[in-house]
Protein backbone atom coordinates (compact mmCIF):
# COMPACT_ATOMS: atom_id res chain seq x y z
CA UNK A 1 0.00 0.00 0.00
CA UNK A 2 2.71 2.64 0.97
CA UNK A 3 5.09 1.89 -1.92
CA UNK A 4 2.19 1.74 -4.69
CA UNK A 5 0.76 5.08 -3.18
CA UNK A 6 4.59 6.86 -3.35
CA UNK A 7 4.94 5.22 -6.88
CA UNK A 8 1.63 6.42 -8.17
CA UNK A 9 2.45 10.26 -8.46
CA UNK A 10 5.81 9.15 -10.73
CA UNK A 11 3.82 6.38 -12.54
CA UNK A 12 0.58 8.96 -13.40
CA UNK A 13 3.28 11.58 -14.56
CA UNK A 14 4.71 9.41 -16.74
CA UNK A 15 1.86 7.58 -18.31
CA UNK A 16 -0.30 10.77 -18.06
CA UNK A 17 2.12 13.95 -18.18
CA UNK A 18 0.09 15.14 -15.03
CA UNK A 19 1.14 14.47 -11.27
CA UNK A 20 -1.56 12.99 -9.34
CA UNK A 21 -0.80 12.58 -5.29
CA UNK A 22 -2.13 10.22 -2.84
CA UNK A 23 -2.57 11.94 0.57
CA UNK A 24 -3.99 10.51 3.53
CA UNK A 25 -7.36 9.67 3.18
CA UNK A 26 -6.01 7.15 0.91
CA UNK A 27 -3.82 5.59 3.13
CA UNK A 28 -6.37 5.09 5.88
CA UNK A 29 -8.55 3.61 3.54
CA UNK A 30 -6.68 1.27 2.65
CA UNK A 31 -4.32 0.33 5.36
CA UNK A 32 -6.49 0.09 8.48
CA UNK A 33 -8.96 -2.64 6.83
CA UNK A 34 -5.21 -4.27 6.42
CA UNK A 35 -4.30 -3.77 9.83
CA UNK A 36 -7.36 -4.87 11.23
CA UNK A 37 -6.86 -8.43 9.14
CA UNK A 38 -3.41 -8.48 10.57
CA UNK A 39 -5.14 -8.00 14.18
CA UNK A 40 -7.48 -10.93 13.29
CA UNK A 41 -4.00 -13.25 12.10
CA UNK A 42 -2.28 -12.55 15.09
CA UNK A 43 -4.90 -14.04 17.26
CA UNK A 44 -6.18 -16.48 15.01
CA UNK A 45 -2.55 -17.94 14.66
CA UNK A 46 -1.75 -18.91 17.81
CA UNK A 47 -4.60 -21.11 17.92
CA UNK A 48 -4.31 -23.35 15.18
CA UNK A 49 -1.63 -25.62 15.06
CA UNK A 50 0.69 -26.63 11.79
CA UNK A 51 -0.95 -29.79 9.87
CA UNK A 52 -2.76 -30.56 12.74
CA UNK A 53 -5.78 -28.63 13.32
CA UNK A 54 -9.11 -30.29 13.69
CA UNK A 55 -12.65 -29.29 14.00
CA UNK A 56 -13.36 -29.91 17.50
CA UNK A 57 -9.84 -28.72 18.63
CA UNK A 58 -11.36 -25.09 16.52
CA UNK A 59 -13.99 -25.31 18.10
CA UNK A 60 -12.31 -25.82 21.78
CA UNK A 61 -9.91 -23.16 21.16
CA UNK A 62 -12.46 -20.56 19.52
CA UNK A 63 -15.27 -20.15 21.70
CA UNK A 64 -13.78 -18.42 24.79
CA UNK A 65 -12.05 -15.85 22.04
CA UNK A 66 -15.27 -14.89 20.40
CA UNK A 67 -17.49 -14.94 23.30
CA UNK A 68 -14.73 -12.24 24.45
CA UNK A 69 -15.31 -10.36 21.24
CA UNK A 70 -19.30 -10.36 21.20
CA UNK A 71 -19.89 -9.43 24.80
CA UNK A 72 -17.17 -6.53 24.32
CA UNK A 73 -19.06 -5.02 20.77
CA UNK A 74 -22.46 -5.22 23.07
CA UNK A 75 -20.92 -3.25 25.64
CA UNK A 76 -19.34 -0.64 23.60
CA UNK A 77 -22.78 -0.69 21.90
CA UNK A 78 -24.47 -0.18 24.74
CA UNK A 79 -21.86 2.68 26.09
CA UNK A 80 -22.80 5.02 23.03
CA UNK A 81 -19.94 3.62 19.96
CA UNK A 82 -23.01 3.41 17.78
CA UNK A 83 -21.75 4.14 14.00
CA UNK A 84 -24.90 4.52 12.71
CA UNK A 85 -26.26 7.06 15.03
CA UNK A 86 -27.18 10.49 13.25
CA UNK A 87 -24.14 11.95 15.52
CA UNK A 88 -21.02 10.06 13.84
CA UNK A 89 -23.04 10.45 10.66
CA UNK A 90 -23.27 14.32 11.19
CA UNK A 91 -19.35 14.02 12.09
CA UNK A 92 -18.59 12.49 9.01
CA UNK A 93 -16.95 9.89 11.31
CA UNK A 94 -19.04 6.63 10.36
CA UNK A 95 -16.07 4.40 8.67
CA UNK A 96 -13.97 5.38 11.46
CA UNK A 97 -16.61 4.31 14.15
CA UNK A 98 -16.83 1.28 12.49
CA UNK A 99 -13.05 0.21 12.12
CA UNK A 100 -13.03 0.98 15.90
CA UNK A 101 -15.67 -0.73 17.28
CA UNK A 102 -14.43 -3.65 15.09
CA UNK A 103 -10.56 -3.24 16.56
CA UNK A 104 -11.15 -2.94 20.22
CA UNK A 105 -13.83 -5.39 19.92
CA UNK A 106 -11.16 -7.90 17.93
CA UNK A 107 -8.75 -6.52 20.69
CA UNK A 108 -10.34 -8.42 23.17
CA UNK A 109 -10.52 -11.65 21.76
CA UNK A 110 -7.07 -11.91 21.12
CA UNK A 111 -6.10 -11.25 24.64
CA UNK A 112 -8.11 -13.59 25.69
CA UNK A 113 -6.80 -15.95 23.26
CA UNK A 114 -3.40 -15.22 24.27
CA UNK A 115 -4.24 -15.32 28.15
CA UNK A 116 -6.11 -18.66 27.49
CA UNK A 117 -2.89 -20.38 25.91
CA UNK A 118 -0.88 -19.19 28.71
CA UNK A 119 -3.58 -20.63 31.21
CA UNK A 120 -3.55 -23.83 29.78
CA UNK A 121 -0.04 -24.35 29.50
CA UNK A 122 0.18 -22.56 33.48
CA UNK A 123 -2.28 -25.94 34.39
CA UNK A 124 -0.04 -28.61 32.74
CA UNK A 125 2.91 -27.07 34.98
CA UNK A 126 0.69 -26.64 38.31
CA UNK A 127 -0.45 -30.68 37.32
CA UNK A 128 3.46 -31.68 36.96
CA UNK A 129 5.14 -29.53 39.50
CA UNK A 130 2.23 -28.46 41.96
CA UNK A 131 3.34 -24.81 42.05
CA UNK A 132 0.56 -22.01 42.17
CA UNK A 133 -0.09 -20.17 38.95
CA UNK A 134 1.97 -17.46 39.13
CA UNK A 135 5.09 -19.49 39.61
CA UNK A 136 3.89 -22.23 36.81
CA UNK A 137 3.23 -19.51 34.56
CA UNK A 138 6.68 -18.21 34.90
CA UNK A 139 8.48 -21.70 34.60
CA UNK A 140 6.25 -22.12 31.53
CA UNK A 141 7.46 -18.82 30.08
CA UNK A 142 10.95 -20.15 31.03
CA UNK A 143 10.64 -23.41 29.32
CA UNK A 144 9.58 -22.28 26.05
CA UNK A 145 10.93 -18.49 25.59
CA UNK A 146 10.78 -18.56 21.89
CA UNK A 147 6.56 -19.42 21.88
CA UNK A 148 5.62 -17.47 25.15
CA UNK A 149 7.63 -14.62 24.68
CA UNK A 150 6.00 -14.68 21.16
CA UNK A 151 2.92 -14.87 22.33
CA UNK A 152 3.51 -11.29 25.12
CA UNK A 153 4.96 -9.54 21.64
CA UNK A 154 1.60 -10.41 20.09
CA UNK A 155 -0.11 -9.28 23.22
CA UNK A 156 1.93 -5.81 22.78
CA UNK A 157 0.94 -5.23 19.40
CA UNK A 158 -2.78 -5.58 20.20
CA UNK A 159 -2.85 -3.13 22.71
CA UNK A 160 -0.87 -0.90 20.58
CA UNK A 161 -3.84 -1.51 17.71
CA UNK A 162 -6.28 -0.70 20.69
CA UNK A 163 -4.31 2.22 21.70
CA UNK A 164 -4.53 3.50 17.88
CA UNK A 165 -8.40 2.97 17.39
CA UNK A 166 -8.95 5.84 20.11
CA UNK A 167 -7.98 8.38 17.63
CA UNK A 168 -11.65 7.65 16.42
CA UNK A 169 -13.18 9.29 19.46
CA UNK A 170 -10.84 12.42 19.15
CA UNK A 171 -12.39 15.81 20.13
CA UNK A 172 -11.56 19.44 20.06
CA UNK A 173 -13.37 22.25 21.00
CA UNK A 174 -12.49 26.08 20.50
CA UNK A 175 -13.29 29.09 22.66
CA UNK A 176 -12.81 32.62 23.72
CA UNK A 177 -12.18 32.42 27.96
CA UNK A 178 -11.90 35.06 29.67
CA UNK A 179 -11.63 34.51 34.08
CA UNK A 180 -14.44 32.73 35.42
CA UNK A 181 -15.65 31.43 32.20
CA UNK A 182 -15.48 27.60 31.57
CA UNK A 183 -16.01 24.70 28.84
CA UNK A 184 -16.82 21.38 28.93
CA UNK A 185 -15.65 18.63 26.74
CA UNK A 186 -15.33 15.08 27.09
CA UNK A 187 -16.09 14.38 30.92
CA UNK A 188 -13.36 17.52 31.31
CA UNK A 189 -14.13 20.99 32.78
CA UNK A 190 -11.52 23.55 32.17
CA UNK A 191 -12.26 26.88 34.39
CA UNK A 192 -10.23 29.75 33.48
CA UNK A 193 -8.27 31.37 36.73
CA UNK A 194 -6.23 34.18 34.73
CA UNK A 195 -4.59 35.34 31.89
CA UNK A 196 -1.70 38.03 31.50
CA UNK A 197 1.17 38.87 29.46
CA UNK A 198 4.44 39.10 29.95
CA UNK A 199 7.48 40.70 27.88
CA UNK A 200 11.29 39.16 28.25
CA UNK A 201 14.58 40.35 26.41
CA UNK A 202 14.19 37.78 23.73
CA UNK A 203 10.37 37.01 22.91
CA UNK A 204 7.02 38.56 24.28
CA UNK A 205 4.09 35.92 25.85
CA UNK A 206 0.54 35.68 26.65
CA UNK A 207 -0.60 33.03 28.54
CA UNK A 208 -3.53 31.87 30.62
CA UNK A 209 -3.96 29.50 33.82
CA UNK A 210 -6.70 27.04 33.62
CA UNK A 211 -7.78 24.57 36.18
CA UNK A 212 -8.65 21.27 35.14
CA UNK A 213 -11.23 18.86 36.66
CA UNK A 214 -12.25 15.70 35.64
CA UNK A 215 -15.73 13.74 36.81
CA UNK A 216 -16.06 17.07 39.52
CA UNK A 217 -12.15 16.53 40.83
CA UNK A 218 -9.73 18.34 39.80
CA UNK A 219 -6.80 17.14 38.40
CA UNK A 220 -3.98 19.46 37.62
CA UNK A 221 -3.39 22.91 36.52
CA UNK A 222 -2.25 24.06 33.00
CA UNK A 223 -0.95 27.21 31.44
CA UNK A 224 -0.90 26.66 27.77
CA UNK A 225 1.26 30.67 26.33
CA UNK A 226 2.04 31.91 23.19
CA UNK A 227 5.76 33.29 22.24
CA UNK A 228 6.42 35.82 19.75
CA UNK A 229 10.31 35.85 19.38
CA UNK A 230 12.10 38.59 17.98
CA UNK A 231 14.62 37.47 15.31
CA UNK A 232 15.68 41.00 14.44
CA UNK A 233 13.30 44.19 14.22
CA UNK A 234 11.81 43.61 11.10
CA UNK A 235 11.06 39.68 11.79
CA UNK A 236 8.89 38.04 14.62
CA UNK A 237 8.26 34.76 14.97
CA UNK A 238 5.45 33.11 17.14
CA UNK A 239 5.84 29.65 18.97
CA UNK A 240 3.09 28.11 20.79
CA UNK A 241 3.53 26.05 23.64
CA UNK A 242 1.18 23.28 24.72
CA UNK A 243 0.32 22.66 28.01
CA UNK A 244 -1.08 18.64 28.33
CA UNK A 245 -2.27 16.47 30.84
CA UNK A 246 -2.02 12.68 30.24
CA UNK A 247 -3.10 9.52 31.50
CA UNK A 248 -3.84 6.17 30.81
CA UNK A 249 -7.89 7.37 29.60
CA UNK A 250 -6.89 10.02 27.22
CA UNK A 251 -5.11 13.10 26.89
CA UNK A 252 -5.63 16.67 27.19
CA UNK A 253 -4.12 18.96 25.14
CA UNK A 254 -4.51 23.07 25.15
CA UNK A 255 -3.80 25.32 22.95
CA UNK A 256 -3.39 29.69 23.56
CA UNK A 257 -3.95 30.41 19.80
CA UNK A 258 -3.96 34.08 20.70
CA UNK A 259 -6.40 37.05 21.79
CA UNK A 260 -9.57 38.07 20.24
CA UNK A 261 -8.58 42.28 19.10
CA UNK A 262 -12.08 43.29 19.66
CA UNK A 263 -12.32 42.59 23.57
CA UNK A 264 -8.47 41.04 24.33
CA UNK A 265 -9.90 37.92 25.66
CA UNK A 266 -7.77 34.94 24.74
CA UNK A 267 -8.70 32.31 22.09
CA UNK A 268 -7.78 28.67 23.63
CA UNK A 269 -8.34 25.28 21.75
CA UNK A 270 -8.92 21.64 23.55
CA UNK A 271 -8.08 18.46 21.98
CA UNK A 272 -8.63 14.97 23.63
CA UNK A 273 -7.53 12.24 22.39
CA UNK A 274 -8.15 9.08 23.94
CA UNK A 275 -6.34 5.92 24.39
CA UNK A 276 -2.76 7.68 23.48
CA UNK A 277 -0.50 5.96 25.63
CA UNK A 278 -2.03 2.64 25.52
CA UNK A 279 0.57 2.97 22.32
CA UNK A 280 3.09 3.40 24.46
CA UNK A 281 2.57 0.22 26.96
CA UNK A 282 2.22 -1.84 23.73
CA UNK A 283 5.57 -0.68 22.65
CA UNK A 284 7.29 -1.61 25.86
CA UNK A 285 5.28 -4.97 26.19
CA UNK A 286 7.03 -5.70 22.58
CA UNK A 287 10.22 -5.06 23.67
CA UNK A 288 9.80 -7.23 26.92
CA UNK A 289 8.47 -9.89 24.81
CA UNK A 290 10.88 -9.74 22.47
CA UNK A 291 13.78 -9.87 25.27
CA UNK A 292 11.92 -13.08 26.48
CA UNK A 293 12.29 -14.52 23.09
CA UNK A 294 16.27 -13.81 23.00
CA UNK A 295 16.41 -15.77 26.44
CA UNK A 296 17.76 -19.65 26.05
CA UNK A 297 15.33 -21.46 27.35
CA UNK A 298 15.53 -23.76 30.98
CA UNK A 299 17.15 -26.98 29.69
CA UNK A 300 14.95 -29.64 31.85
CA UNK A 301 17.09 -31.37 34.70
CA UNK A 302 18.62 -34.72 33.94
CA UNK A 303 17.14 -37.48 35.48
CA UNK A 304 19.28 -40.19 37.44
CA UNK A 305 17.96 -43.28 36.65
CA UNK A 306 20.06 -46.37 39.33
CA UNK A 307 20.31 -49.36 37.57
CA UNK A 308 20.26 -52.66 39.72
CA UNK A 309 23.71 -54.36 40.05
CA UNK A 310 23.50 -57.65 38.16
CA UNK A 311 22.67 -60.74 40.34
CA UNK A 312 25.30 -63.36 40.67
CA UNK A 313 24.64 -67.03 41.18
CA UNK A 314 25.12 -68.92 44.54
CA UNK A 315 26.58 -71.78 42.87
CA UNK A 316 28.96 -69.76 41.49
CA UNK A 317 30.23 -67.53 44.56
CA UNK A 318 29.75 -70.74 46.66
CA UNK A 319 32.35 -72.62 44.30
CA UNK A 320 34.71 -69.64 44.14
CA UNK A 321 34.31 -69.98 48.02
CA UNK A 322 35.03 -73.44 48.18
CA UNK A 323 38.28 -73.11 46.52
CA UNK A 324 39.67 -70.66 48.60
CA UNK A 325 42.21 -67.58 47.14
CA UNK A 326 43.64 -67.96 44.30
CA UNK A 327 47.61 -67.80 44.67
CA UNK A 328 49.10 -65.16 42.52
CA UNK A 329 52.62 -66.42 40.58
CA UNK A 330 55.12 -64.30 40.37
CA UNK A 331 56.12 -64.12 36.53
CA UNK A 332 59.27 -66.17 34.87
CA UNK A 333 61.88 -65.03 33.87
CA UNK A 334 65.81 -65.42 32.81
CA UNK A 335 67.71 -66.66 35.72
CA UNK A 336 70.95 -64.63 37.11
Amino acid sequence: TVLWGTLFPVLSEFVQGSKVTMGAPFYNRVAVPIGIFLLFLTGVGPLLAWRSTSLRAIRRNFVLPCTALLVTALVLIIAGVRPWSADHQAAGDVGSSIYALVCISLGVGVITAIAAEFLRGANVVHTQTGKNLLESTILLTRRNTRRYGGYLIHFGVVIMFIGLAGSAFNQSKESEMSFGDSINLGGYKVVCQSYSEDSNPNYDSQFALLDVYHHGKKVTRLAPERRVYFVNTDHAQPSTVVAIHSSLENDLYVVFEGTNPDNDKPIIKFFINPLVNWIWVGVVIVIFGTAIALVPPLKPAARRVEVPAPSIPDSALGGSLARGPVPLSAPEGPHV
